[in-house]
């Protein structure tokens, strides 16, 4: 019977981990993947296949992240001088603005999460 309260307490806290995750932060409109693609391109020229590498997400679902994030005018790509066919993700004058809000509600943010998991844990 061990086990299976072990794994009830593992699928409860993956489903919290998948929840929070996924879920858009309150107050950003952005969920945490996103918040941290906006934060990379921010620091570093990367291309989506840099940024699904860091993710750890497949090409398609990166690719859907950073077409969400162009659309809503946080993101631009461009196109490489030496390679037409690489593109490189930049943020806009939106994006910046809205990368300063992530950085400043995200910590709280992330600490309540990491709370709420550990709790779970035990």
């Amino acid at each position: 019977m061990v086990e299976q309260k072990q794994l009830q307490k593992l699928t409860q806290i993956y489903t919290m981990g998948t929840r929070c995750y996924n879920q858009p932060v309150a107050g950003l409109a952005l969920n945490l993947p996103q918040c941290q693609l906006m934060s990379d391109v921010a620091v570093e020229r990367l291309s989506v296949a840099q940024v699904a590498n860091r993710l750890g997400f497949s090409a398609t679902r990166t690719s859907n992240l950073v077409v969400d994030l162009c659309k809503r005018g946080y993101l631009k790509q461009h196109v490489a001088p030496n390679d037409r066919r690489r593109r490189y993700l930049a943020l806009t004058a939106m994006g910046q603005a809205k990368l300063l809000l992530i950085q400043q509600q995200l910590p709280d943010v992330l600490h309540t999460t990491l709370a709420e998991l550990e709790s779970a844990a035990e």
